[in-house]
C-alpha cells in the first residue's frame, strides 16, 4: 500500500513538474515587458497553482474521487494542466489578451508533439497494455525532452512580439490568434479517450505539427514584411519632415538676409547719425544708437549648433521651436563635416529632438529644458538628448519610451532609433535621473562611415 501511495505521489508530482516548461513559453514573450514586482506575482502565481494541483490531485486520488488511471492523466493534461496558469496571465498580463491565445495555441502544438515523441519512445519498450506502470517514466522523458528542445524555439516565443514591438499588431493577432487552437480542437476531442493514441494517430499528429510551424513562419514573416512597411513609410515621412525642416531654415535664412540688407541700407544714415551727436557731445544717445544698430546686426546673425551642415539645419529648427514655447535648449555639437550616416542621424535628432519638446510642453514653465551632446572619441560617436521629466517615463520592452498608438505620427522618434542601430550597429540605452530623461546612443567606427 505504501509502495502503491508513493508511487501515484511520485507519477502525480513528476506529470505536473513536466507542465511547467510549457508554463515557462507561454510566459517567456511578456518577460520583458513586466516590471520585477508583476514578474514576482507571476513566480508565486505559479507555485501556488502547482502545490494547489498536486494537494487537490492527491486529495481527489486518495479519497476514491478520480481513479488513478491513464485517462484521468489525460484529462488533468488537457484541461487543469493550462488552464490554471492561462487565466493567471491574462489576468496579471495585460492587455494582451489576443497575443495570450495564440500563444497558448502555439505551444499546445509544441506540446503535442513532444508528448507523441515520448511516446513513440516509450510504447515500444512497454506495449500500450502495460504504458501506464511507466507512467512515471514517460512524465520524466517528456520533461526531458521538452527542456531539450527549449533552446529551439526560445527565439520564436521570446522575440514573436518583442521583435515587432514598434508598430501596432493588435488588430492582426485578434484575427489570427484563434487558428493554433482550432487545429487542435480535433486533435482534443479524441485525446479525451481514455486509450494510447499516439501511434494510431501519428500522421495527424505529425501533419499537425507541420501545420503549427507554417503558422509560426506565416506569422514571422508576415509581421516582418509590415514592418518592412512600416519601416519605408516611416522614412518617407521623415524626409518629408525634414523636407519641411530645411524649407523653414531656408525661410529662416531669408528672412535674415532682409534684415541683413536693410541694415545695410540703413548704415550710412545711423552712421551719420553717430557722428553728428558725439560732436554734439550727446553721449547717452550715442550709445542707445550704438545699441540699437547692435541688435540689429544681432538679428541678421544666423546661430550654428554643429560644424556638419545637414545636422546643424536641423537643430537650428527645433532649436527655434523649442525656444518658441520657453524651452531652455543647451547643444554641444562636435560632429564631422561629412559622413555617410549623416542623413540618418539628421532624422534620428529631429524625431527626438521633437519627442523631447512634446514632453517639455507637459511641465512647468520654469522647469522645460532640452539638452543635447554629440561628440567623437577615438573612432566612436556618442549622442546623448536629455530633457526635464518630473514623472517616470513608461518603457515598452525594447527599452525606449512606450509610443501613443493614438496620436498620428506619435513614436517615428523611438522607431527612427530602432532602425538607425539596426542599420549602423548602433548601441542605445534610457537613462532616469535627477529629474532628467536622457536617451544616449554609440555609433561604433564612425571613420568608417566618413565620405
Amino acid at each position: 500500500m505504501n509502495e502503491n501511495c508513493f508511487t501515484i505521489i511520485f507519477s502525480t508530482f513528476l506529470f505536473l513538474l513536466s507542465l511547467l516548461p510549457p508554463v515557462y513559453l507561454r510566459y517567456l514573450p511578456f518577460r520583458t515587458i513586466l516590471a520585477p514586482k508583476e514578474r514576482r506575482r507571476l513566480l508565486q502565481g505559479y507555485v501556488f497553482i502547482f502545490f494547489a494541483e498536486l494537494a487537490a490531485s492527491l486529495l481527489l486520488f486518495s479519497f476514491g474521487v478520480l481513479t488513478y488511471s491513464f485517462h484521468t492523466f489525460k484529462i488533468f493534461y488537457i484541461f487543469f494542466g493550462f488552464l490554471p496558469y492561462f487565466l493567471l496571465n491574462l489576468c496579471l498580463i495585460r492587455p494582451y489578451a489576443a497575443q495570450h491565445i495564440f500563444i497558448l495555441g502555439m505551444q499546445c502544438i509544441l506540446s503535442s508533439a513532444v508528448s507523441t515523441l515520448t511516446m513513440l519512445l516509450v510504447l515500444p519498450f512497454t506495449g500500450e497494455s502495460a504504458f501506464f506502470d511507466c507512467f512515471a517514466a514517460y512524465c520524466a522523458l517528456h520533461l526531458t525532452i521538452y527542456l531539450a528542445v527549449l533552446p529551439v524555439v526560445q527565439p520564436f516565443f521570446r522575440q514573436i512580439f518583442l521583435r515587432f514591438s514598434t508598430i501596432s499588431t493588435d488588430r492582426f493577432w485578434l484575427y489570427i490568434c484563434p487558428l493554433p487552437l482550432l487545429m487542435l480542437a480535433h486533435d482534443v476531442y479524441f485525446s479525451t479517450s481514455a486509450e494510447v493514441l499516439a501511434i494510431r494517430y501519428l500522421f495527424p499528429r505529425v501533419l499537425l505539427f507541420v501545420s503549427g510551424a507554417f503558422i509560426a513562419l506565416a506569422a514571422w514573416r508576415g509581421l516582418d514584411y509590415v514592418l518592412q512597411q512600416a519601416a519605408t513609410t516611416e522614412r518617407n515621412l521623415a524626409l518629408l519632415t525634414r523636407m519641411n525642416s530645411i524649407g523653414e531654415y531656408t525661410r529662416t535664412l531669408q528672412e535674415k538676409q532682409a534684415r541683413l540688407a536693410i541694415v545695410r541700407h540703413d548704415l550710412r544714415h545711423n552712421a551719420q547719425m553717430l557722428a553728428d551727436l558725439i560732436s554734439r557731445g550727446e553721449d547717452d544717445a550715442a550709445m542707445q544708437l550704438v545699441q540699437r544698430m547692435s541688435e540689429q546686426i544681432d538679428a541678421t546673425r544666423v546661430e550654428h549648433f554643429a560644424g556638419n551642415p545637414l545636422i546643424d539645419a536641423a537643430l537650428s529648427v527645433y532649436v527655434r521651436q523649442a525656444r518658441q514655447k520657453d524651452i531652455a535648449v543647451e547643444a554641444k555639437i562636435d560632429l564631422p563635416f561629412s559622413f555617410i550616416a549623416e542623413v540618418d542621424l539628421s532624422l534620428v535628432l529631429c524625431n527626438l529632438f521633437e519627442n523631447a519638446i512634446h514632453a517639455e510642453e507637459k511641465e512647468p514653465m520654469s522647469e522645460r529644458a532640452i539638452r543635447l551632446v554629440a561628440r567623437r572619441k577615438g573612432a566612436s560617436l556618442f549622442l546623448s538628448i536629455e530633457n526635464r521629466r518630473s514623472t517616470p517615463v513608461l518603457l515598452a520592452a525594447n527599452g525606449l519610451p512606450k509610443s501613443r498608438d493614438s496620436l498620428p505620427g506619435h513614436g517615428y522618434g523611438t522607431r527612427s532609433l530602432l532602425l538607425f542601430a539596426k542599420k549602423y550597429g548602433a548601441e542605445f540605452f534610457t537613462e532616469q535621473k535627477d529629474g532628467w530623461f536622457s536617451i544616449l546612443l554609440h555609433v561604433p567606427q564612425v571613420e568608417r562611415m566618413e565620405k
